[in-house]
């Protein structure tokens, strides 16, 4: 995976939810504010991203893809996120 993302974040998945992450980076990767973006559950099921990417390992990480508003995210179990226009 490489560093040429729009927006890319690492998270402590213990301090920040997954699915919080995801929104702030799209949020980031929009200009817009976290509430203007389409409600990811259109999309993705919350509470499975969540658990899903904090209790995986890291080692190697679990990544989960999927395209949500007009963006790819990329979500890993060791914390990052990245957003890239599909």
């Amino acid at each position: 995976m490489t560093d040429d993302h729009l927006v890319s974040r690492r998270y402590d998945w213990d301090d920040v939810p997954p699915i919080v992450g995801v929104v702030e980076a799209l949020s980031d990767a929009d200009d817009t504010e976290p509430n203007g973006i389409p409600t990811l559950a259109e999309t993705v099921d919350p509470e499975p991203l969540n658990v899903l990417c904090a209790s995986a390992s890291t080692q190697p990480p679990v990544t989960v893809s999927f395209v949500h508003a007009g963006y790819d995210v990329t979500v890993r179990s060791d914390g990052f996120v990245a957003v890239d226009t599909v």
